[in-house]
């Protein structure tokens, strides 16, 4: 039995009929310009190596692509038809090879945040941070206690302490004062010495330091009522909705003192030696996305 040649296959003679690549974007280069020179310098060839390549282009498909002009090129029909096609299929290639290069640049940072730091000060700034850094991928881990970012696979903790954690790269974010805070409301009342028996402490009952609390309200509320929370962020909820008064943090009520929601009861203040920083053990913070991210929340968290 003679066995013949191998029948070519319908994509081996779509390739054997196809030109090169760099034919290909030599055409689309000049239609686009429909000017030798310009699409010459954009190339980066000379004039006359752009001719041949238009020449050698029109010989491998058999019609001519252009007519030339003393004002530069024009098309034939031929031309404008295969123009239409290279722009698609160049825009195409473009759009597939951006989407491989950003899915293979893409990272993810994994932070685990203090619920009261992520409520009040971070994620009202993070489109800063996915604004500058579209490539990184943020999974956001709120907790009322710490991880281990050892072996919990977390990138960065942002926690409240004194910085002395062990083995582990810790940045500074907050200067901390605690401060007596009310709701413009709450103030206006306590003027009226009949009011202070009415108006409650806003307490958390798992942060907040009752010496700190007898000397920040310097005997002003009278009443001895009281409103217990086992966390910040709802606390200062409360006293935004002149519920009462809050012993806090000045990083967590910045924004709020700003915006004109809480103000400061007294200017007493005090520090007890604990501020918010961020913690990544020495081989996350070689990371790139980490590094992104620890410039960018230095330069944002309040004191």
């Amino acid at each position: 039995m003679t066995i013949g040649p191998a029948m070519p296959s319908s994509s081996s003679a779509l390739l054997a009929r196809l030109p090169s690549m760099r034919l290909m974007l030599a055409f689309d280069v000049s239609a686009r310009h429909l000017n030798l020179v310009r699409a010459a310098e954009e190339l980066g060839i000379t004039q006359g190596a752009l001719s041949r390549q238009i020449r050698a282009l029109e010989d491998h498909l058999g019609v001519r692509l252009f007519e030339r002009h003393a004002r530069g090129l024009r098309f034939t029909q031929e031309g404008e038809l295969l123009y239409d096609f290279t722009q698609r299929g160049f825009e195409t290639l473009g759009a597939g090879i951006g989407r491989l290069t950003l899915q293979a640049e893409r990272q993810t940072l994994v932070l685990s945040v203090a619920r009261s730091f992520a409520l009040r000060v971070l994620i009202p700034r993070l489109a800063g941070f996915t604004d500058t850094h579209p490539h990184i991928h943020l999974s956001l881990d709120i907790h009322r206690y710490f991880a281990d970012i050892a072996s919990s696979g977390v990138d960065v903790s942002i926690r409240l302490g004194g910085g002395d954690w062990q083995d582990c790269h810790a940045l500074r974010l907050t200067r901390d004062r605690i401060v007596p805070v009310c709701a413009p409301s709450i103030r206006d009342q306590l003027r009226n010495p009949a009011a202070r028996t009415r108006v409650p402490l806003l307490r958390n009952i798992e942060r907040d330091d009752p010496s700190l609390q007898a000397d920040g309200l310097g005997g002003i509320l009278s009443g001895g009522l009281r409103i217990d929370f086992n966390d910040s962020a709802s606390m200062l909820a409360a006293a935004e909705a002149s519920l009462g008064v809050a012993i806090s943090r000045s990083s967590l009520v910045a924004d709020a003192e700003s915006a004109g929601r809480l103000v400061r009861l007294t200017s007493w203040e005090a520090c007890d030696g604990q501020d918010y920083y961020a913690v990544c053990t020495e081989r996350a913070y070689r990371k790139p996305a980490v590094k992104a991210f620890l410039d960018w929340v230095a330069s944002q968290a309040p004191s």
